[in-house]
């Protein structure tokens, strides 16, 4: 007998079928009813903040008005979140004086018809829409840490800012959202170096779901204290892309509580790891690439085992991501000697996420099921398959006909919680 599960791939789906005498835990967030009217609660949300007074009460006429948005590579819904927000702010400010920035971090710039997809032809055609650019930054200090606080000088000019974000588990900042906007959002290439190092990569608290004494959070909570993050307005999701929860008001306060209610819905309790853990990068558009594939990778490998396997479906349509990523795992011959690479010359290319895998690669064998050439796949020392039900029975043959097998059909959606 068999379990079949349908998990997230691109646009579309992979099917699986597991061994139901192997299957040991499907672990899935809980999945919550959309809201009925989502730009009612959107506006309900800026009128009722968390921390902070009205949206409309915190501007002052004649301000310049930045509303900071996330890119292509993240779920947020800034075509439905924009519209309600934008028809607030246009209570006080004219539209001219509004400029919509899409926060980039250190990713490419979108196209006209990517800031289409991405927004919706209207806001596109009229409003001004910017994107990041890491090379046009202006440093306002440093953080207690030692971080360089270099903003994207749109940012820093203007006298309100707003940033909108989509709360999640993340894999080294604890969730996303909040923060985020700022940095990485529209932070330098200075500022990624030092808040996304080796040590703060490293720290035992800079994973997924902590806040507390995480040195990468507070961190960027500093900096976006620093830049005057004004406002946010953050949503929480389901497995349909449907708003379920929307905090807005004070970028800590109204962040925490969105964090606190993220963490309900995604953390689920794991009595045990297994030898085999089948995830996805939760389809379209988190699996895009290789890069974003890494966050997939890092939950899975959480519940498997010393020496077990992780099978990923991940599209990776768009590729691998940054060339340097890939560069900097094929100039070394195994996992460890990419991180003492890394200690030794950084800053190198993205290293955080060369940290990341390689820090997986130690521990587990992945089997990435993707769009992308199998000798690529090989040389960042990952085994492409073509056949989710094939790389398990793989997986099976090396392991045993006894192995445990996890699956988690949205990878980086879920925060597992260890018992032990």
């Amino acid at each position: 007998m068999f379990a079949e599960f349908d998990l997230p791939y691109g646009t579309s789906s992979l099917k699986v079928r597991v061994p139901e005498r192997n299957l040991s835990f499907v672990l899935e967030s809980r999945d919550q009813a959309g809201l009925r009217d989502e730009r009612a609660a959107v506006l309900a949300a800026l009128r009722n903040p968390i921390g902070a007074k009205p949206l409309a009460q915190s501007l002052r006429r004649g301000d310049r008005v930045v509303v900071i948005v996330t890119d292509n590579t993240r779920a947020c819904p800034g075509d439905r979140l924009l519209p309600p927000i934008l028809s607030e702010l246009e209570y006080i400010v004219p539209r001219e004086d509004i400029t919509i920035v899409v926060a980039l971090g250190l990713h490419p710039p979108l196209d006209a018809d990517g800031l289409r997809r991405l927004l919706g032809s209207d806001i596109v055609a009229n409003y001004r829409v910017l994107n990041h650019d890491p090379a046009q930054t202006v440093n306002i200090g440093t953080t207690t840490r030692g971080t360089p606080v270099d903003i994207y000088k749109v940012v820093v000019e203007a006298d309100f800012r707003l940033s909108t974000g989509f709360i999640e588990p993340h894999f080294f900042a604890g969730f996303s959202g909040g923060r985020k906007s700022i940095a990485p959002g529209v932070f330098g290439v200075s500022s990624a170096y030092v808040n996304h190092g080796y040590r703060m990569i490293e720290h035992p608290a800079a994973r997924a779901g902590v806040l507390a004494g995480n040195p990468i959070h507070e961190d960027m909570v500093e900096m976006a204290r620093m830049a005057r993050l004004d406002f946010i307005v953050n949503v929480l999701l389901n497995r349909k892309k449907e708003i379920t929860h929307v905090f807005a008001g004070d970028a800590v306060a109204a962040h925490e509580a969105g964090c606190a209610a993220a963490r309900e819905n995604a953390g689920v309790q794991v009595p045990h790891r297994v030898d085999i853990a089948i995830t996805t990068n939760s389809g379209a558009p988190l699996d895009l690439d290789l890069y974003q594939t890494v966050k997939g990778m890092d939950v899975a490998s959480l519940v498997t085992r010393d020496g077990g396997v992780v099978i990923i479906a991940s599209s990776c349509a768009a590729g691998t991501g940054p060339q340097s990523f890939v560069d900097v795992h094929r100039s070394c011959d195994g996992p460890i000697e990419v991180l003492q690479r890394i200690r030794r010359e950084e800053p190198l290319g993205v290293q955080w996420q060369n940290q990341i895998l390689s820090r997986i690669q130690m521990r587990n064998h992945v089997m990435l099921k993707s769009q992308l050439d199998d000798a690529l796949v090989r040389s960042m020392r990952l085994e492409p398959v073509h056949s989710l039900d094939l790389a398990l029975a793989e997986a099976l043959r090396r392991l045993g006909a006894s192995a445990e097998v996890g699956v988690i059909p949205d990878g980086p959606l879920v925060l597992p919680l260890l018992s032990a």
